[in-house]
């Protein structure tokens, strides 16, 4: 499984970091990247509880493989070559 989390720097909690060992709870391992963003609206104004019912909804989006894009490999190297064509 594959995830992506966009989230402001401070929302990188002890309880962020928890929600990622449950969605990964089955895996021996898991490899994480770091990048500085572009804004995803993300700097607004946001109370913790707001923040946490967002956050809450988009993990039980991805446990539930609800509203996520999953492509195969084959599939992302067609798209890919199509891309390159134009």
């Amino acid at each position: 499984m594959e995830s992506t989390f966009v989230l402001r720097r401070d929302e990188l909690t002890i309880e962020f970091i928890e929600v990622i060992k449950n969605l990964f709870k089955d895996e021996e391992e898991l490899q994480i990247t770091v990048i500085a963003s572009e804004d995803f609206g993300l700097n607004q104004p946001e109370d913790r509880n707001a923040y946490w019912a967002r956050f809450k909804k988009a993990a039980a989006n991805v446990e539930s493989k609800t509203q996520i894009v999953e492509i195969s490999e084959i599939e992302l190297d067609d798209l890919a070559h199509r891309m390159l064509q134009k």
